[in-house]
């Protein structure tokens, strides 16, 4: 491995003109490719992908749920009631909206209008059979008895003779016999929440306190940028009617305004923390070193390293989550650890290629296990997490060939040795804290004490706590959930098809199943399209249920009767024409195109329709004692698949857990055989990886201890702890065992290196804590205290089992301890101590107590003595004796 950089920087520094194109070059091309990769800001990809999650994901996703705003208008003071202001703000509002962000908004709903009404009900009596289901032909048999059927005339009259509303009036009109009104009210059940009354065709809370708005805009969710201006047209249109109502307040939320409040925020963080830390390494790096040039020199393998990522990421896949990219400054201060590895050790030998030499083979192995544990997210159910390990890992490998390749001919060669003035690092670097037996002692007691409280860390299972929103998004959200709460209490049911009407035939078979759990009061409502919108083969099966119904006797009688009481009380002839063609019409199936302004204003939050495939949710609103049986039930039908905001939250905890338990064990297997490999003894592998090892244990017993959670993100991102351990373990042990083979003193040099590595890891951690977006700035104290505890295991404990197994061994003469042979010592000793024991027994019987007489017992005990001694020898193994006696 040295000899092969070496020769690199050899022959390059033969031929810097080729250096310098094939740098410039490559870096050319890498960001020709880097700028193409397209940024995904989805909060959705955050979450764990399983077959429910996902599906979970989707219904709010690709569904009108997640895209739709509700505006809240509501009187501020709610001990009054005054729907007739707040209606004519609401109509305001609309006006202003639609004139300055109509290319923003899809639709408005502000009220139902009466042409609506009026076609849906058209609709519904142009095809009454199909919107009748079994139940309803009891209610028929009663309705046509003659006392029913003169008790509904007398009702329609006074409804005709009464200021009601006109679409009323015109189902009389077709319909005096009721019949109609058993198919219209089934649109009570598009109705998810009970909270709500119409007033002036306005929906509006039933306290009088509340107007609902609802805006679809034109752009989904994630397309941030075109829903920013609609949401700052909301806002200016609201201000400029606060003058004229100041008694009126209005508020707005949806996911489309999580979404792009999260980008945001996404984006002020990124560019804040990437700033600090650039700012920081900056003057750090330009003070430590003494050099302008240092800290820009030290930057370009990053640089290059970050150029490489997304072109690879360009390559692999072609985009990134933005949130990936959000962590960007925890990859900027790992990969510059790199360039300052050899800035550094160049600062104490002045020979850039005895640099080389000497970090070609820690620096690669090293890297090669962090580059590994972020590869490992692969294997993470987060999209979020398996971005961040594609781009950190890509941007790793892009800074360490930068910084063993190129970078060494940028620093140059001296022309003479420098002496160089021990700075504060290297001052600290120098301290020999192995050598103090407290401070080794402490470490092994604070170990102990933190290894109790290691299993008491707890998991963060709420992860809208991972969701940045603004104040007053959190307030209209709150708003929103006292307004109406029905999404938080339901149960989505989604039934899947490779076209709408074979969904629409799996949810029709889950309707008896939701029909009996509501009659036994487990559901207490369900909203759907199984009202309005129905497959062709139900609607085909209704047709002729309502053919074989009504059969040529029965209808003559009821058009018969219906005259007679009509006549009497006054109906028209019109009115009795329009109800015989009611009963004598051929019916079809309903047309799509029927149904299209139904669908489009009240069925499509329902739907999902793809090129091959199609879901439809049915919304049931459940108490939350009759969760676990309503689930059960519908989840025995195996096209239900059946989705719970609790289960999820359930389910992306273990979720999360098995995949850090999987990371973790990858890691650390793939970190042990590494140092295995690396140093070919397993007792060197130890005395590496024990100390990692008990760093994370004080990682988690400082969390139980400060009460500090585990989340979706930390959890997963605290691995590289185990990356950047293996690094440091890598440098000190090769400082170690080339101190120890060739007596030259570089241990102190590498320890420096790791110090400023932990400083500039630290800072690129630590400083996430200034974000505001949850998910980043929770990543902030696991890792900064983990590469702590690594630092300092890394700086006492390897140099101190170093010292113990070996080089104070080799001081006094002895070989050095193995796995083999100081178990083998220690159980010789014992072996040892227990003969002596058993001896010293026999000879107080044999010998003081004079049990055999004084000369046998002697013999006897001198015997003894010969032979349990001899076995002590041949007890301590294989070795050469020579016996003379």
């Amino acid at each position: 491995m040295q000899n092969l950089f070496t020769n690199i920087y050899h022959y390059f520094r033969r031929n810097r003109r080729l250096l310098f194109i094939i740098f410039f070059s490559s870096l050319t091309i890498f960001l020709f490719f880097a700028l193409r990769v397209k940024f995904i800001e989805d909060v959705y990809a955050i979450i764990p992908k399983d077959e429910k999650t996902e599906k979970f994901t989707q219904v709010f996703q690709n569904s009108k749920f997640a895209d739709k705003l509700a505006v809240m208008i509501s009187l501020k003071d709610s001990s009054i009631q005054n729907p007739d202001s707040l209606v004519a703000y609401a109509d305001a509002l609309e006006e202003k909206l639609m004139q300055h962000s109509a290319a923003q908004i899809k639709s408005i709903r502000n009220k139902v209008e009466d042409d609506f009404t009026l076609q849906l009900f058209e609709t519904i009596q142009r095809h009454l059979p199909v919107f009748l289901s079994e139940d309803d032909y009891q209610k028929i048999d009663t309705l046509i008895q003659p006392a029913k059927l003169k008790e509904t005339l007398q009702n329609d009259l006074k409804l005709l003779n009464s200021p009601s509303a006109f679409t009323i009036k015109n189902v009389i009109a077709n319909d005096p016999s009721g019949i109609s009104f058993l198919a219209l009210k089934k649109l009570q059940q598009l109705q998810v929440d009970d909270n709500f009354d119409l007033y002036d065709s306005h929906i509006i809370t039933k306290d009088g306190n509340t107007l609902m708005m609802f805006i679809t805009p034109a752009h989904a969710a994630g397309n941030t940028g075109e829903n920013k201006l609609l949401f700052e047209n909301i806002d200016e249109a609201i201000a400029s009617l606060a003058a004229a109502s100041p008694n009126i307040s209005a508020t707005y939320f949806g996911g489309s305004v999580v979404s792009e409040g999260n980008a945001a925020q996404l984006r002020k963080d990124t560019t804040l923390t990437l700033s600090i830390t650039v700012v920081f390494l900056v003057f750090f790096i330009g003070f430590y070193f003494r050099k302008k040039r240092a800290p820009f020199l030290i930057l370009v393998p990053v640089v290059y390293g970050v150029a490489f990522a997304l072109a690879c990421v360009y390559f692999v896949k072609g985009s990134i989550s933005i949130i990936a990219m959000g962590t960007g400054s925890i990859v900027l201060g790992i990969a510059v650890n790199y360039s300052l590895h050899i800035f550094n050790h160049n600062r104490h030998t002045n020979n850039i290629a005895q640099t080389i030499k000497d970090l070609a083979f820690p620096l690669t192995i090293g890297s090669f296990t962090t580059v590994a544990g972020f590869f490992a997210l692969q294997v993470a159910a987060s999209y979020m997490l398996k971005d961040l390990g594609l781009f950190a890992g890509f941007s790793l490998i892009g800074a360490a060939i930068c910084s063993l390749i190129f970078l060494p001919h940028f620093i140059g060669s001296k022309s003479k040795v420098q002496h160089v003035k021990k700075s504060w690092i290297d001052k600290i670097a120098s301290i020999r804290f192995e050598t103090n037996k407290w401070a080794v002692l402490l470490i092994l007691s604070l170990s102990v004490l933190s290894f109790f409280f290691a299993g008491k860390v707890q998991f963060e299972p709420d992860m809208t706590q991972l969701n940045y929103m603004s104040s007053e998004t959190q307030k209209a959200e709150q708003q929103m959930n006292n307004v109406s709460g029905a999404a938080l209490r339901s149960l989505y049911v989604v039934s899947e098809g490779t076209t709408l009407d074979e969904a629409l035939r799996k949810s029709e078979a889950l309707q008896k199943s939701i029909d009996d759990l509501k009659s036994k009061g487990f559901i207490t409502s369900s909203a759907g399209v199984s009202t309005l919108l129905l497959s062709d083969s139900l609607q085909q099966q209704r047709i002729e249920r309502w053919n074989n119904y009504w059969n040529a006797d029965k209808k003559k009688n009821l058009i018969a009767e219906m005259s007679q009481q009509a006549a009497g009380l006054g109906f028209s002839e019109s009115t009795l024409s329009n109800f015989n063609n009611l009963l004598k019409r051929k019916y079809e199936v309903v047309n799509s195109q029927s149904l299209q302004n139904v669908r489009t204003n009240y069925l499509d939050d329902f739907i999902t329709e793809g090129t091959h495939n199609a879901s439809v949710v049915n919304l049931l609103k459940v108490p939350q004692q009759n969760k676990n049986q309503v689930i059960d039930a519908l989840e025995k039908d195996k096209d239900a698949v059946v989705l719970d905001r609790q289960f999820i939250t359930q389910r992306l905890t273990q979720m999360v857990n098995d995949d850090f338990n999987r990371i973790a064990w990858i890691i650390s297997i793939l970190v042990a055989v590494v140092l295995f490999l690396t140093f070919g003894r397993i007792e060197l592998m130890l005395m590496a990886f024990i100390p990692m090892l008990l760093s994370w244990v004080w990682i988690l017993g400082i969390m139980a201890i400060a009460g500090i959670k585990f989340n979706i993100v930390n959890i997963i991102v605290s691995t590289l702890i185990f990356g950047l351990g293996d690094d440091y373990s890598l440098f000190v042990m090769d400082g170690l065992i080339n101190e120890y083979k060739t007596g030259k003193k570089n241990l102190a040099s590498y320890k420096s290196s790791i110090l400023i590595s932990a400083i500039t890891t630290i800072v690129g951690l630590g400083v996430l804590i200034f974000a505001k977006h949850p998910a980043l700035k929770s990543i902030a104290f696991i890792p900064v205290t983990g590469i702590l505890c690594v630092v300092l295991m890394a700086q006492v404990l390897i140099p101190f089992f170093f010292n113990l197994v070996i080089k104070n061994r080799v001081k006094k003469k002895f070989h050095p301890w193995t796995l083999l042979t100081w178990p083998h010592s220690v159980i010789s000793f014992l072996y040892f101590g227990l003969v002596s024991v058993l001896l010293t027994i026999i000879g107080l019987f044999v010998i003081k107590l004079n049990l055999f007489g004084e000369k046998r017992g002697k013999k006897i005990y001198h015997r003894l003595l010969s032979k349990l001694c001899g076995s002590v020898l041949y007890f301590m193994g294989p070795f050469k004796k020579n016996v003379w006696n």
